[in-house]
């Protein structure tokens, strides 16, 4: 399982650290939590207001909500929990420098699970997200 050192220290002086689940061990359900989280809406009068960052920081914890298998701090893990969503329990117990880092050890985590540089079925065996050429049009 990866094991992600955190930049704070335990009190034994030792580095604290989240484990992570294999990438194996994902279901599709983990990904369409991720997929949940994130959810742009517009009132009455067709006004739509949100904030890319917090968009980015939901797919982040929905994400880790089913992720982390284990970690060093003195609090069950977000899954044990049924009192607080991921973002609470992370926030209670993280400093903000461990949870940069954490999110930067699972973006390519989540990039591998949802199919990131894999071949495409459709398009002869390129990369899903490379660019697929179009067709010039007809001169005439």
């Amino acid at each position: 399982m990866p094991r992600v050192t955190l930049p704070s220290k335990q009190a034994d002086g030792s580095p604290n650290f989240v484990d992570l689940k294999e990438p194996d061990d994902f279901m599709a359900a983990d990904l369409f939590s991720i997929h949940r989280a994130v959810r742009v809406k517009s009132s009455a009068n067709g006004e739509t207001e949100y904030s890319a960052q917090e968009w980015a920081d939901d797919r982040v914890n929905a994400f880790l909500a089913s992720a982390i298998t284990g970690w060093s701090f003195p609090a069950p893990i977000p899954a044990q929990t049924t009192v607080a969503a991921a973002d609470v329990v992370i926030g209670r117990v993280m400093r903000a420098k461990d949870w940069a880092a954490l999110r930067r050890a699972a973006q390519p985590l989540m990039d591998e699970l949802e199919g990131e540089g894999l071949p495409d079925p459709k398009s002869g065996g390129g990369a899903a997200d490379a660019e697929v050429p179009v067709p010039a049009e007809p001169a005439g």
